[in-house]
């Protein structure tokens, strides 16, 4: 019988990448975004939602239990604001703790029934600004912080039914990347802009959705990763692990 995982933020660049790679891979694949749905061969069930509403538990066990069974859930819906800290209004925080923090928390609620039932896993996809970042993501750097620490909480209290760990990648290219990088070069710029972050990463190129993917099936994975838990998994290239002053 097919494995079955769910990944939210599944028509973002990673989201989209990592539905392919189950699907590849043999699971049955279930997808939660707040955008319409769209006909992906790559995804077998689909959900309309806004995971960071807090009304969304309710539609989302609905889904949970017309699915028939969960083996693994991936957090990966995100939003990200490039602002000063002290120019972000309270709604705009709000807004990014509410989809990278807390949608997280609610999807992992409401799975983990099924999750424990499966003895199955919780993927939450971080990010390197949880432990290195840079002006004017404040907002973004917290909430993927807070996602980090709340892989390890959950671990603790998951187990031993339900393994939790996070991914954190670095510079991946997707359009979240692109559109921060818009903030400071005009679109006739972009390639070039991607080019430059890629040139200051030790591996000397941004990463592919599909390897943050990889990344994810491989903590999913029950075989692969039976003995990890409460871990958070850097994919940036080597990124942190030059120092800043260099």
């Amino acid at each position: 019988m097919s494995q079955i995982v769910l990944i939210t933020g599944v028509r973002g660049g990673v989201g989209s990448a990592t539905a392919v790679l189950f699907r590849r891979a043999g699971w049955t694949t279930a997808g939660v975004d707040r955008l319409e749905p769209a006909d992906d061969p790559d995804i077998d069930a689909y959900l309309q939602l806004d995971i960071s509403h807090t009304d969304a538990t309710e539609a989302l066990e609905r889904f949970l239990a017309r699915l028939g069974g969960l083996n693994a859930l991936v957090n990966n819906a995100a939003m990200q604001i490039q602002k000063p800290f002290t120019d972000t209004t309270f709604a705009e925080w709000d807004e990014v703790m509410a989809t990278n923090l807390r949608g997280a928390f609610l999807a992992s609620q409401a799975a983990s029934g099924p999750l424990r039932t499966a003895r199955g896993a919780i993927v939450n996809v971080s990010s390197v600004h949880a432990v290195a970042t840079s002006g004017g993501l404040a907002a973004y750097a917290t909430s993927k912080g807070g996602l980090a620490a709340f892989t390890r909480a959950a671990a603790l209290e998951l187990a031993p039914e339900i393994r939790v760990n996070a991914v954190l990648p670095g510079a991946v290219d997707t359009a979240m990347l692109r559109a921060g990088l818009s903030r400071v070069a005009a679109p006739e710029q972009l390639d070039d802009a991607v080019q430059a972050l890629a040139a200051r990463t030790p591996l000397q190129r941004v990463a592919k959705p599909e390897e943050i993917a990889e990344a994810i099936l491989f903590l999913a994975d029950g075989e692969r990763s039976s003995f990890i838990t409460g871990q958070t998994l850097v994919v940036d290239g080597g990124a942190t692990a030059r120092l800043s002053t260099e």
